[in-house]
């Protein structure tokens, strides 16, 4: 430890990766237990220190300031008023426990998934493809779990994909119950913004989803497009060159840093630059992971109707 004066407070964990907390105030545990909790996936906090697990030492006062040792230890300081106002520290904790998932092959990646009978379905496709809405009717309908929405924790093992968990929780834009989950409505408060704006936030329990507790491997997994009803279903293979791309860059985007913006205050101003906790082990690892779903009978492009989608999904399962 660089400060022998901060002392253990707790251990935070996304699954199995976990990273030791020490301060020089219990009050750190305040700014692990917010309401940031459901967007980050499987997140917990535990009393117990433990073992061979990477320490974080946050020091409260002086001036802000984020550090690396190269060698498991991170450090950072700054004002605790400051760290309460934003999410400094929890999107931190994420950032170093991607580094410890990508020593495994594994990854946080912006997707959706489900499960059932024990076979995992990854749900890929850009920003308002329909992920949400797909994974809404097949947990509503078709008897699916949700293993996570908007954010999932994927690997490979052994040649195998599985799905480790995600962020259990379904943002909903108020454009997409237009055609579908209409009944969801009552989710959305009085609003005159642009509905593209207006999101609901819901809880798998509110609509009776079940919710996926164990590691599953993965079946399938489907990049998709909604379209209103009446559209023709499509099934094709994926442009393998289109695939590389997308899937570098999701695949990417948390170990790189890009996806964890370092904001810190009332403002959300920019605070200190994170270093990269990229290495060439981590990368051979997420291409042979990205190869593995390139080459896997069951990686299609679906476009179509909600219905026809996932009657197709659940035929195939």
């Amino acid at each position: 430890m660089k400060n022998k004066e901060l002392k253990f407070q707790c251990s935070v964990y996304m699954t199995e990766e976990g990273v030791n907390i020490y301060s020089e105030s219990s009050h750190i545990i305040e700014l692990l237990e917010g309401s940031f909790v459901p967007f980050i996936p499987e997140w917990r906090v535990e009393k117990q220190e433990g073992k061979g697990l990477p320490n974080l030492e946050c020091a409260f006062g002086g001036a802000h300031e984020i550090k690396t040792d190269g060698r498991g230890s991170f450090f950072t300081s700054g004002s605790f008023e400051e760290f309460s106002q934003s999410h400094t520290i929890p999107y931190f904790i994420h950032y170093i426990l991607e580094s410890e998932r990508a020593k495994k092959g594994k990854a946080t990646i912006h997707a959706a998934a489900v499960s059932k009978r024990g076979k995992g379905i990854l749900i890929l496709g850009k920003q308002g493809s329909g992920k949400t809405s797909i994974t809404l009717e097949l947990c509503r309908e078709y008897g699916y779990s949700l293993v996570g929405n908007d954010l999932v924790l994927a690997g490979l093992q052994e040649d195998i994909g599985y799905l480790y968990g995600g962020t259990k929780i379904f943002r909903v834009r108020a454009t997409t119950i237009k055609d579908y989950n209409k009944d969801l409505k009552n989710f959305f408060k009085p609003s005159n913004d642009d509905e593209w704006k207006r999101i609901a936030i819901i809880e798998p329990d509110k609509i009776q989803v079940l919710i996926e507790k164990s590691i599953v491997p993965i079946h399938a997994i489907y990049y998709v497009h909604l379209y209103p009803p009446g559209h023709d279903l499509i099934v094709k293979e994926v442009d393998k060159l289109f695939s590389r791309i997308y899937l570098y860059q999701i695949f990417s985007e948390y170990i790189r840093g890009s996806a964890i913006i370092p904001l810190i205050g009332k403002d959300l101003r920019f605070s200190d630059y994170i270093p990269s906790l990229d290495a060439r082990d981590a990368f051979e690892k997420r291409i042979r992971f990205i190869n593995w779903i390139i080459n896997n009978k069951n990686y299609k492009y679906i476009t179509g109707a909600l219905a026809d989608i996932c009657t197709f999904i659940d035929k195939n399962l």
